[in-house]
This record gives C-alpha cells, sequence and structure tokens, in this order.
C-alpha cells in the first residue's frame, strides 16, 4: 500500500511540474508572443532580413509613407518625403531602430494572440497613421539645406508632434554603403541613424538663459527692477574672466534676456547659487528622459556640483558642462506656453485593422508641472518681448512667436551649435518648436531662419 501511494504521489509531483511548465511557457507566450513573432527570422514577415508584411504607415493627411506591394515593402513616390520621415518611419532593414517600421512592428503587421500573423500579407496587417505633415518634414529638411541638426514642432496642448526632421538622413532607396559610412573620416554621416530630435544632445548656449530667468523669476523677488551693467566682459569673485557677446551698457533683467547678454545671466546664476539652478534645471526636465511612443529620450547633464564660481557664471547661459536634449527644450517651451504644464509629445496617432476599426488611439498625458502659472506668464512676456524688441517679427508675421535664441560654443576651432526655440501664442496655433543647426553659427540668423520656414510650411499646411 505504502508503495502504491508512494509512487501515485511522484505521478502527482509530475503531472504539477508540467501543469505549472505549460502555464509559464503559456504566460510567457502571451506576455512575449509578439516579440518572438516580429523577429526577423521569421520567415512569414522578413525576407533576408527585410521586413516585407503588415500596413501602411501613414502621415496625419493619410499620405501613405510606407506599404507593401508584390510582397515588398516600398515608400513613398517622393524622395523629400522618404529622406524627411526617415527617422520616424525607419527603413526595411532595420538601421533605423526607433522608427515606426520596428518599435511599432507588432502593430504593424497585426499580430494578436487569436489569429497571430493570418493577416499579416498583401493588403493586411494594421495601419499605423503618425502625427506629423509630410509637407511640413519637407520643408523643414529643405530649410536645414544639408546641415546637420534637427527640428521638432508639437501641439503644447495636445502633445502630438507635427515635425520630426533629424540630419544627416539618407533615401531609403539609396542607402550609403555600410563601408562609406564606416570609412567616412570628414564627419558627413556622423548621427545618421539617429533621431537628433529624441537622441540628441547637444551645449545648449544662450537658449539655456531660459532656465536661469526661470530660478531668477522664482528667488529673486525683485529681479524685475534690476539693473546690470555689461562693458563685454565681466570678472568673478574667482579672478576669471566672463565674456559676453557686446557691451550692452545698463539693461533691466528684461532687456539682458532680450539682448542675450552674458555677463547679466553670469551674475544671476552666481546669485542665485549652484542649489537652486541645479533643482530649477532638474524641474524643467533637462536632465530626465522620458518614454515616448516606445522611444525613450536622451537626458541632459547638468551638473553643478563641482563648479566654482566662475564655471557657474558660465553655465548660467548654457556653458561650462551643460548638456541638454532638444526635445526637453522643446517641451519646457510648450511648459511654458500651457500656463507651465509640460504635456508629453507623441507621434502615434491611431493604429486601424484592415477593415477599418480602431486598434489604437493616442491620448494626451502630461510630463508634470514645470513652473507656476505665474512663473510661466511672466517668461511668457520676456520670450514675446525678445521677438518684437530685439529679434524683430518679420520672420514670424501674424504668428505672435516668443522664443529664444542660442549660440553654443563648442570648441575644438569649430562652428557654434545654433538653437531657436518657443512658441506661438496664437489659440489657433497651439505649437512649440526647437531648431539645432550643428556648428551653424549665429543661432537667430540660422535657426531663426530654419523655424520660420518651418512655421510658415506648417501655417500653410494646417490652412488648405
Amino acid at each position: 500500500m505504502n508503495t502504491i501511494y508512494k509512487r501515485c504521489k511522484i505521478l502527482f509531483l509530475l503531472v504539477a511540474f508540467v501543469i505549472a511548465g505549460m502555464s509559464v511557457l503559456a504566460g510567457t507566450f502571451i506576455v512575449k508572443g509578439n516579440e518572438y513573432v516580429i523577429k526577423s527570422a521569421n520567415r512569414h514577415l522578413y525576407s533576408g532580413g527585410v521586413l516585407i508584411s503588415g500596413g501602411r504607415v501613414l502621415d496625419r493627411n493619410g499620405v501613405t509613407l510606407s506599404s507593401i506591394h508584390d510582397g515588398e515593402r516600398i515608400y513613398s513616390d517622393y524622395s523629400s518625403y522618404r529622406r524627411s520621415t526617415l527617422h520616424l518611419v525607419g527603413d526595411q532593414y532595420g538601421f533605423i531602430a526607433n522608427g515606426v517600421q520596428t518599435t511599432w512592428a507588432s502593430e504593424l503587421i497585426g499580430y494578436n494572440l487569436i489569429t497571430g500573423v493570418f493577416n499579416a500579407g498583401e493588403n493586411g496587417g494594421n495601419d499605423l497613421r503618425l502625427t506629423v505633415d509630410a509637407d511640413v518634414n519637407a520643408a523643414a529638411l529643405s530649410a536645414l539645406d544639408g546641415r546637420k541638426g534637427c527640428v521638432g514642432v508639437y501641439n503644447y496642448k495636445t502633445g502630438a508632434l507635427l515635425c520630426d526632421v533629424s540630419a544627416p538622413t539618407y533615401d531609403v532607396y539609396d542607402k550609403p554603403s555600410n563601408s562609406d559610412i564606416e570609412d567616412d573620416a570628414t564627419g558627413r554621416y556622423t548621427g545618421l541613424y539617429l533621431n537628433k530630435l529624441f537622441a540628441g544632445q547637444y551645449v545648449p548656449g544662450s537658449v539655456f538663459k531660459t532656465v536661469t530667468a526661470v530660478c531668477a523669476i522664482e528667488n529673486i523677488p525683485d529681479v524685475f527692477s534690476r539693473t546690470f551693467r555689461c562693458e563685454g566682459e565681466w570678472t568673478a569673485a574667482d579672478g576669471k574672466a566672463i565674456i559676453c557677446n557686446d557691451e550692452h551698457g545698463y539693461v533691466t533683467f528684461e532687456e539682458a534676456f532680450n539682448q542675450s547678454c552674458n555677463v547679466a545671466f553670469a551674475q544671476l546664476a552666481i546669485e542665485l547659487g549652484a542649489n537652486r539652478l541645479q533643482k530649477t534645471a532638474d524641474k524643467l526636465g533637462l536632465n530626465a528622459g522620458f518614454r515616448t511612443d516606445r522611444i525613450m529620450t536622451a537626458k541632459g547633464s547638468v551638473d553643478l556640483s563641482g563648479a566654482s564660481v566662475s564655471d557657474l557664471g558660465w553655465a548660467g547661459f548654457g556653458q561650462y558642462t551643460d548638456i541638454v536634449n532638444p526635445a526637453a527644450i522643446m517641451t519646457m517651451m510648450g511648459a511654458i506656453a500651457n500656463g507651465g504644464v509640460a504635456v508629453k509629445p507623441y507621434f502615434v496617432d491611431s493604429v486601424s485593422s484592415p477593415s477599418g476599426a480602431n486598434v489604437y488611439s493616442a491620448s494626451t498625458s502630461e510630463l508634470g508641472t514645470y513652473m507656476s502659472p505665474q512663473t510661466a506668464s511672466l517668461m511668457d512676456g520676456i520670450l514675446r518681448s525678445t521677438v518684437t524688441d530685439y529679434y524683430g517679427e518679420s520672420k514670424f508675421e501674424g504668428l505672435r512667436v516668443c522664443a529664444k535664441s542660442g549660440t553654443a560654443e563648442v570648441g575644438g576651432g569649430l562652428e557654434p551649435h545654433a538653437w531657436f526655440a518657443g512658441y506661438s501664442q496664437r489659440e489657433d496655433f497651439p505649437y512649440a518648436f526647437v531648431v539645432v543647426v550643428e556648428n551653424g553659427g549665429s543661432g537667430y540668423n540660422t535657426a531663426g531662419s530654419v523655424a520660420s520656414e518651418v512655421l510658415d510650411a506648417l501655417y500653410y499646411a494646417l490652412d488648405r
């Protein structure tokens, strides 16, 4: 009897182990089945590592950017669309790791637990509609005119990204060879596979004065009544010089921001101290990346812990060791426009099945409250006066643009990076933007001109 009991016990244990193993296997299949299915070794979906299945990728207006025809993934007929949307759409080989053809491959193919990839063939799969406008992207790439950098524009109320262009880029039908890229000594292909709006990390230059201005407004009660004297150079308490871009004479806080006076903002940064300025940079999201549509943005690096007095002065206008991400600057500007609340950018608007049924719809989400409504209102005023009283409105006629430029010194005998970031105050045009032109020189003249062309193209695109 004991022998039968022991044998039954062993049998029950074996059955329990089998059931447990099958449960784990089933659970893994449910949780990670889509990851296994979309691997490039799956010959139902890929041929020679090239994706040959799935639905279409569309822009916000329904323009087809990528689709399947005769078992082959094809792209727009227009090279300008193919090149300007490359880093969002991705390529058929997966070199653009964060393109939606890779990060949203499961949805594009139409995988689900019930039917698997049964509907993934010709005319199958799901359609992905993006928020970007192909014409605006093409205009942004044209405005960069062969220069490296990035352009981003998004709706600071909803989060929808209307423009995301990164350069250098290439045509998916005419990709540079791997050897050309690897052996390039000119820097022509540096960052070729990166979406620089989300993955870029740059010295910010004077766009960082926006951070110092926010900190000053929140911590120096009489800052708007202060007067600063700029003679083109000022010596900090540690005996080291702070160099300005001009001799501004006597300027108020707002005039110092308008005219981008380094001396005034160095003095403000030193008065505020490293701890306060560090906390403000952190609160404005410059040191923390965020996840959007399965992409994690690059973190910035604003670290003032070891800064000397003069280092802190240089950091106050975006030099020293300051590094920021363009998308973080864009969302910071959007937060100012939105009363202090930062809205997360997104670029996948919706996913629909071949029958037209909705599979996924984007929704607005917040990154957090970056500043009080009062601070946002005061910053709105000085960003607006920077355009009206200093830059002039000729490049942005009728758009009520608020903005700050940056000319970021990068050393090594190279031209500075050119920045221009801001937003429109118009209720019917609620868009924040950022432009970075690598080694482009003057922030306003170079990056500001790019922003002007892109905003004009967007205004036209929305009005048509």
